[in-house]
């Protein structure tokens, strides 16, 4: 997710500097995109909508390009072969250090980026690898997934007392559900919890963080403002002989790292924000184009149904409260059919393009041949392009709910590849799964336009201009739903009102 903000800024933020001019049919050069303005180059239309943008190119130039976005020169690696021998770098030519030191500035509004990033790379992300594996997830998702349940409870209690049922709109129940959740779980009862509107326009104006033009980005600095000094505040109240009151172990760790630091409050309170928007901004999403997908086709929502009220009944004894209670470790192996819809909306949801840097000289082989890579070099893998491979993927631009069922060593590269791989894979992919189990337990569910008449057919589309990785919808759809668990004998009062 990092690689993309800092492609935005690479649009957005001007830097002067001039683009070297390489033959482009010299051996192993890919070819320059022509821009009619050689130093803005595609920025206009990369901003506008960047998967297009990137499709024209591959058209016309092939599986390996360079454009040219506001003076930086960026290599597009777009065919199978290219991709995976960027994401394996054998030749450990490739860093990501780019992408975390713009996002650090950009959404943590930090003054030493520099020293974040090597603080980040050398002593948080190994506490965070180790935190977020499967085994460590065992100690933080039964604190989740209560939440998520008292979340899920407190619409049907609602939705109960609505004999007609109830039209909510599905963005912000899913995006506050998973907020409130996963900040509890992580960071403890003294996390500001009525940060979320503040958290949600740093996310939806991302782009204007990094722009920083004044005039257009007044309103989102205001409400980051506001969110560093929530956190700078939440520290100072909960920090306590070495730890952090009621936080998770990984959080008061990173935090007693970050102290142990000469960085200044605000650096810290920054960097404590990059790794909230990592841990959120896409976890959010990824549930509800889960719902989105699933409610536009009738016949894989059934399936779905199912799947929940077998594996709830058979291997849970019907009991709601078991399934949250149970270890990430024994839950992976229940309900596959919720874990392909997982990847598939990863698939065919994620705008993410991996980005790297190259440290020394070295080279790409791709499906066109060898790609020459120097020193400096800003390199992008279009992780989108390979999901919409038909070569890869039969039918790519439909979402099939079974796709990675019977087939579990398909790929998908929605968390990235190699020693890059998103370090909270796991976590999101549960977050997605138990959301989605509750709420087909819970409800029955349909979609709604304005005037209340079944939407199915009418996706929301793609916001690609505020989208970073996981796509944002441009317009907000209705979900209609009516309680399927009406009372204490069937379960559906799970905790205390």
């Amino acid at each position: 997710m990092y690689e993309v903000a800092a492609i935005w800024f690479i649009v957005l933020a001007g830097i002067a500097l001039s683009v070297r001019s390489r033959s482009s049919d010299s051996e192993g050069c890919a070819p320059t995109v022509w821009s009619l303005i050689p130093w803005v180059g595609g920025a206009l239309q990369y901003g506008k909508d960047s998967i297009r943008y990137l499709n024209q190119c591959r058209t016309h130039y092939g599986s390996a390009f360079k454009m040219v976005l506001a003076g930086r020169v960026i290599t597009v690696i777009c065919d199978t072969k290219g991709i995976d021998n960027i994401f394996r770098d054998r030749s450990k030519a490739f860093n990501t250090h780019l992408a975390h030191h713009q996002i650090a500035e950009a959404m943590g509004n930090v003054k030493r980026a520099n020293d974040i990033v090597h603080i980040i790379n050398d002593r948080l992300l190994p506490l965070v690898t180790r935190a977020l594996s499967r085994e460590g997830l065992d100690k933080i998702v039964p604190a989740f997934n209560e939440d998520i349940g008292r979340s899920i409870e407190a619409m049907a209690r609602q939705v109960r007392n609505s004999p007609n049922g109830k039209a909510i709109s599905l963005l912000p129940f899913v995006s506050e559900s998973i907020y409130h959740a996963v900040s509890k779980a992580a960071f403890g009862p003294l996390f500001p919890f009525d940060t979320y509107d503040d958290f949600e326009a740093c996310d939806a104006d991302l782009v204007l963080l990094i722009s920083r033009i004044p005039i257009l980005s007044r309103n989102v600095l205001k409400a980051q403002g506001r969110y560093l000094h929530a956190l700078m505040d939440y520290m100072r109240r909960g920090w306590s002989e070495g730890h952090l009151e009621g936080a998770s172990a990984m959080i008061s760790d990173l935090v007693s790292v970050l102290k142990d630091t000469d960085l200044d409050e605000s650096d810290i309170a920054g960097t404590l924000f990059t790794i909230v928007w990592g841990m959120q901004a896409n976890t959010m999403r990824i549930p509800y184009w889960i719902l989105v997908f699933l409610l536009n086709d009738p016949a894989a929502a059934a399936r779905v149904q199912e799947e929940v009220d077998r594996e709830i009944r058979d291997n849970f004894g019907g009991d709601i409260k078991r399934f949250l209670a149970t270890p990430y470790t024994a839950l992976e192996s229940h309900f596959p059919l919720v874990d392909s819809c997982v990847k598939e909306a990863l698939r065919i949801g994620i705008l993410q393009s991996a980005l790297r840097q190259a440290h020394a000289d070295t080279e790409i082989i791709s499906e066109t041949g060898r790609v020459r890579i120097r020193k400096g070099d800003i390199i992008m893998a279009n992780i989108s392009a390979f999901h919409m491979d038909p070569e890869v993927f039969e039918d790519p631009r439909t979402f099939r709910a079974d796709r990675y069922l019977n087939d579990k060593k398909k790929i998908h590269l929605g968390f990235g590849g190699g020693s890059h791989l998103c370090k909270g894979r796991f976590l999101a992919m549960h977050v997605a799964k138990v959301f989605v189990v509750m709420c087909f337990k819970m409800f029955d569910m349909k979609l709604v336009d304005a005037s209340g008449k079944s939407a199915i057919g009418n996706l929301p589309p793609p916001d690609t201009r505020r989208s970073i990785s996981v796509l944002r919808p441009s317009s907000e759809v209705e979900l209609f739903v009516h309680a399927r668990i009406r009372g204490e004998k069937d379960g559906s009062l799970l905790f205390s009102s």
